[in-house]
């Protein structure tokens, strides 16, 4: 049997709700919002899906996304070689920049240790991470991951395998509400929290 157009609804509502955030109410509002435009509005939509998907990769040194090998942040020179911001994801260091109050280098994990979705360390990439403080000059290591369990598991973790060598770790001020997402954090906030954070134990 063919598909009517309910179904093709249907479709593109499931497809949105696997986006973060979207549940099945926002899912159908796109969905007919997108049938009711011009067709340009979808086709532009998917073509640039399709052409981010296509040439954007990961930075091969700090792993924040990128059209080239290196992203433009670690090949900015005059950026401070002495601190390095680990972040869960990407959309961190897109709010980190909007801040304006951070001026050094990112690593990215692509993930936190999460035992209960079977997300080990080995997982996640804290071993790049070991290697770039072994081999750079970072002086301090700011974890800004999120305030919950999983968060304070993986900078429980990034701390010992970090012991062997000679650098600060600090972690953002707790102006940050305990179980919320960096992503979400107004820029004042997040200002505060890198300019008072503090040594983490």
């Amino acid at each position: 049997m063919s598909l009517n157009h309910s179904d093709y609804v249907k479709d593109i509502v499931f497809a949105f709700k696997k986006l973060p955030g979207i549940g099945e109410r926002s899912a159908r509002r796109l969905a007919f919002y997108i049938l009711s435009q011009n067709e340009s509005v979808a086709y532009n939509l998917a073509d640039a899906i399709k052409n981010a998907k296509q040439n954007i990769k990961l930075c091969k040194n700090c792993f924040n996304l990128s059209s080239d090998e290196m992203c433009p942040i670690c090949n900015n020179l005059s950026r401070n070689h002495k601190q390095l911001c680990i972040v869960e994801n990407p959309e961190i260091i897109y709010v980190f920049e909007k801040s304006g109050n951070y001026n050094g280098y990112y690593h990215v994990l692509h993930g936190l240790i999460n035992p209960l979705e079977g997300i080990t360390p080995s997982d996640i990439r804290l071993r790049e991470l070991a290697v770039r403080v072994e081999t750079g000059s970072f002086e301090e290591i700011i974890l800004a991951l999120n305030p919950n369990s999983n968060g304070e598991a993986t900078s429980i973790y990034i701390q010992k395998i970090l012991s062997p060598y000679n650098v600060r770790i600090s972690v953002l001020a707790r102006g940050i509400p305990i179980g919320s997402d960096l992503e979400y954090v107004d820029k004042d906030t997040l200002s505060e929290a890198i300019n008072y954070r503090k040594k983490f134990d």
